[in-house]
């Protein structure tokens, strides 16, 4: 696949960045769906990039990329993302946010949390913050304390066969079994965490039903106090109405990813 980065528009703008790889003789094109994304026709080496090392971009597939754009985070708000490592997510929504905006993503696993540091780091982002936390059971400590939540949670990777090509061999039928009921731990902890009037924003990079729209029918049948919101006013995507968003490679030309929108009532 391509390699598509994200302009960091904290730094810098698309067309700007786009012009500057034009000089450098790097041929490259703007994303469809995403407006930060950056498509380079020839992979020269992430080490002929200046851009990468200076922190104007970072490489983030296009899918990935309209998930902060769902959630659209707020100045002055706090945005927890659940399962945040390494970073691009996080810093995405840190970037939208402004300044003010303080964007906090967590893992289970400390040497993750570094990584997330490090990117935040990289691109000049100050209101970014880590913690070192469970996503099943992160709602009894932060119960109503942000304003959105990103859940962006494990699962099989099969919109992602692609870039991770190992996965064909690494995965098996009983992971798509197992992995459903630890998506639900996960969604139903953190949905503590959003206060009244709050968003939720759900993700995966798979295609599999069972952990997409299933989950989330199942969430909003025992959580009435949420309601789902068409995720494509926030992002119009070609050729899909909503409420979810659900890219199919066949159709979209784009990794497989699933988005839904969620808000708790106030």
């Amino acid at each position: 696949p391509p390699l598509c980065l994200r302009v960091n528009t904290a730094q810098t703008c698309r067309e700007d960045l786009l012009a500057d790889l034009e000089k450098q003789g790097l041929p490259a094109r703007p994303a469809t769906v995403s407006p930060d994304g950056i498509y380079l026709d020839g992979n020269p080496g992430i080490h002929e990039l200046t851009c990468l090392r200076d922190g104007r971009a970072i490489i983030q597939d296009e899918p990935s990329q309209l998930v902060a754009h769902i959630v659209d985070p707020q100045p002055h708000e706090v945005i927890f993302d659940v399962c945040a490592a390494p970073g691009g997510k996080t810093t995405h929504l840190a970037t939208l946010g402004g300044p003010s905006c303080v964007v906090y993503g967590g893992d289970i696993h400390e040497h993750k949390l570094r990584l997330i540091e490090y990117n935040a780091q990289k691109l000049g982002l100050k209101n970014v913050r880590t913690l070192l936390q469970n996503g099943c059971t992160i709602g009894q400590k932060y119960a109503g304390k942000a304003d959105r939540v990103l859940v962006d949670a494990p699962c099989s990777g099969l919109g992602v066969l692609r870039h991770k090509i190992d996965l064909r061999w690494r995965k098996n039928p009983s992971d798509l079994r197992t992995l459903p009921a630890l998506q639900r731990r996960i969604l139903d902890s953190a949905s503590q965490c959003v206060r009244p009037g709050g968003i939720l924003v759900y993700s995966t990079c798979t295609m599999n039903d069972d952990e997409n729209s299933r989950i989330v029918a199942e969430f909003l049948k025992n959580h009435p106090e949420f309601h789902v919101e068409n995720a494509t006013q926030w992002l119009p995507v070609p050729g899909h109405e909503g409420p979810f968003i659900q890219l199919l490679p066949q159709r979209d030309s784009l990794d497989g990813f699933f988005i839904a929108r969620m808000k708790k009532e106030g």
